[in-house]
Formats: structure tokens, sequence, C-alpha cells
């Protein structure tokens, strides 16, 4: 961890001039040493994105007594892919609020996405103990959908992420189990969160040997469910129910359904070809896929592969 700035409010001061034109923060690296990159943005969403930050720093500017202030700046970092930023800043509100579970979500979230799964794992159950007896909430989105409407809860999501990120440790139980409370909280009974919630379900049933099981949860989902955001999932549980082909899949190229392409492949004994398909996901893809990442390491060291 970088030394944090005496005070999160001197980053907030930063002009937005000084922001774009600062040095890059060191680049992060996929878990296979590949280089991590910016999708490739228009200049216009690029842009919206930037003022998103400058409006996030001047309201730190305003008002850095706020629980809030420290949640928007740092996520407002994150959407630019500067997650050092952003978790100097959610660890400076964390000085601030250490019982905050939004801020413990939030800082969870990034230390993931930089492949700090410990530290990550940590946030998640201090987050899960700090929200026991509280009311859940719906999670504002920092880039709202085309009906402007909550999908994802602070509970719902703490539970999510704890175990989507077990799996990168190879803690499946723990993964089946953070999905199943997740997709228990009142608040995200939604064909959205059902789906993203399934697809990791049947994956780690599958880990854990239980495929009648995995078999019989995806083939309950519906194959006419409008959504609004996870489509990538659906595709991948519609694969899982036999309802797409490979190639159908493959062709779409995204990260999350070529990964249950890639997982069948490695569950029917293929594991060269998983690897392949694994190795591709992460290269194609900006930021990596650190599910891949971590499957496909595991599946080297097993075979004593270089």
């Amino acid at each position: 961890m970088r030394t944090l700035l005496p005070l999160v409010a001197a980053l907030a001061a930063t002009s937005f001039a000084d922001s774009s034109a600062a040095e890059p923060v060191a680049k992060h690296k996929s878990l296979i040493g590949t280089e991590l990159r910016d999708p490739d943005w228009s200049p216009a969403t690029r842009a919206m994105l930037e003022k998103d930050l400058l409006i996030a720093q001047k309201t730190m500017e305003i008002a850095p007594e706020r629980e809030d202030s420290y949640i928007w700046l740092g996520r407002r970092f994150a959407y630019l892919n500067r997650f050092d930023e952003a978790i100097d800043v959610f660890t400076a509100g964390l000085g601030k609020f250490p019982d905050s579970y939004k801020l413990l979500r939030f800082r969870g979230r990034k230390y993931a996405r930089t492949r700090q799964f410990e530290l990550a794992i940590a946030d998640y159950r201090r987050g899960v103990e700090l929200m026991q007896g509280i009311e859940d909430s719906y999670e504002p989105d920092g880039i709202v959908n085309e009906r402007n409407q909550f999908l994802g809860s602070y509970r719902g999501n703490m539970h999510y992420y704890l175990g989507q990120t077990l799996w990168a440790v190879g803690d499946y139980a723990g993964t089946l189990q953070g999905m199943e409370r997740s997709i228990s909280e009142p608040l995200v009974q939604n064909p959205d969160h059902m789906v993203a919630t399934t697809y990791w379900r049947y994956l780690a049933l599958r880990k854990l040997g239980r495929t009648a099981e995995a078999n019989e949860l995806v083939r309950k989902i519906p194959r006419d469910l409008q959504l609004l955001e996870n489509d990538g999932y659906y595709d991948g549980v519609k694969f899982m129910q036999g309802a797409l082909d490979a190639k159908t899949v493959i062709a779409k190229g995204d990260a999350i359904s070529s990964f249950a392409v890639a997982m069948d492949q490695h569950f029917r004994g293929q594991h060269v070809e998983a690897e392949r398909m694994w190795t591709d996901i992460i290269t194609k893809t900006p930021q990596g896929f650190w599910p891949a990442e971590t499957e496909l390491l595991a599946s080297r060291a097993r075979r004593g592969a270089k």
C-alpha cells in the first residue's frame, strides 16, 4: 500500500486539469503477466467519466466530513480504472468511518480487481459482520441502466462478491454459500441477479462434484427472461442448460459466457483446450478476467506445465 495523503481532501483539491495530466498510476497486470488496459472508450464516454470524477473531487472539497464523499470519490476513480487511487480514498474514509460497511464493500471490490484477494475477502467478511441487524438498502449505480433501476443491494452485493472472490482462493463451498445468501436477500429478487448467482452456484456445485444438483439448478431458469444488464451471465446459463452451443457463445466474444464454455471443457477433462480458452479470454478482455486467471494457473500447476 502506498503512503496515504494526510488528508484525502488533498486528492479532491486536485484540479480537473491536474487530474487528467497527472502521472499515470502503476499499471497492474493479470495473474499471468499480461498488461491490463482501459477499454476502447469513446471520447464522449471518457469525458463523461472524467467529469464525474471532477464532480466527486469538488464534493469532497465541500463536504470532507461525509461518508458519501469518500464513497463517490473512490468509485469515480475506479470507473476510470484508477484502482490504487480508489483504494487510497476508501482507506482514508475507513480511517474516519471505521464501521462503514459501504466503504468496505467498495474497497473489497477494488482489492479483488487488483488481484489482492485475501484483502478483499477480509473486507467483505468484516462488512457482513457490520451489516448484521441493519436494514438493507439499494446500492446506487454509478453508471445507470436504461431504466435507471437499482438491481443490487448492499447486503446482496456483499454476499455476492464475497462468494465470487472466494472462488479465487479455491473455496468453492464459500462461493456457493455466498451466492445462496445473496439471492435470498429480499431487495435483489430480480432476473438479473438470479442469473448471475445461478451461474456461480452452478460452477461451484460442479467444482464440488455435485453435478446433478448443478444441472437441476440451471434447468429451472426460464429461457425468455428480460434482463437489463446481465446478458453475459444469461448466455452462460443458457449454455449450461444446453440451450446455446459453444460456437454461438464464443462468437459473441463475451468473457463471462465464454468462461462457462472453458469451464465445461475443464469439467470434461479437456484441459489443454480449457487452458487455451482461458488464455484467450484473459488477453482479449481489457482488464483481464481473474476467474480465468486463477483457473489457468491452477490447471497449469496440476499438469506441471510451465
